[in-house]
């Protein structure tokens, strides 16, 4: 009986990261918008995700930007929306204006309805960078804190991923695909 119903749980379900729940129609809504975004885009020369991978990748995403929101919640880090403003102020200097933010956001294969949270993790990430600086953590070992703490997170919240889209990965936060005879065929 527990084995339906764990089974069943999934029907809907691209994962689960603790008690909350990516669908598979969040999922698909996600690549759905990076694909059409992609029409409007000369794409020639960008190396694109399609398929699976790029399904992966945006599961990937999606898993992460809850695991870091997490630790933003326990590390009691807030962005308000003028962070987020400011932030993208400094974005469309980088890329040389905001009229050349949708040929980065399709390279980058982030649906524009989603550059608010891309922002908004970001400066979480930053945040946490500055925290660990201003404790004295050596600026080469900043990026292997991170990695620990969202890892830990991650495995603190028990992420699961429906089979379909691949298995998790907690040593690179990220879905890959899974082996498809699995053990069965050795060498």
């Amino acid at each position: 009986m527990a084995l339906a119903l764990s089974s069943c749980s999934q029907v809907d379900s691209a994962a689960t990261i603790g008690d909350e729940k990516i669908t598979i129609a969040a999922l698909q809504d996600q690549v759905d918008l990076i694909l059409a975004e992609r029409e409007g885009v000369d794409t020639t020369q960008m190396g694109l995700e399609s398929g699976e991978a790029l399904t992966r990748s945006q599961l990937s995403y999606m898993i992460s930007n809850l695991i870091i929101n997490e630790v933003a919640k326990e590390e009691k880090i807030e962005i308000d929306q003028a962070e987020i403003d400011a932030y993208k102020i400094e974005i469309y200097v980088n890329i040389g204006g905001e009229e050349n933010l949708p040929n980065v956001l399709v390279s980058a294969a982030i649906p524009s309805t989603s550059l608010d949270n891309v922002l908004r993790r970001d400066l979480i990430l930053r945040k946490i960078t500055d925290g660990a600086l201003a404790a004295g953590v050596v600026e080469s070992e900043i990026n292997d804190l991170i990695q620990k703490i969202v890892t830990d997170k991650a495995t603190a919240l028990s992420v699961e991923v429906n089979p379909r889209y691949g298995i998790w990965d907690a040593a690179s936060l990220t879905v890959v695909a899974a082996e498809p005879a699995g053990d069965a065929v050795n060498d």
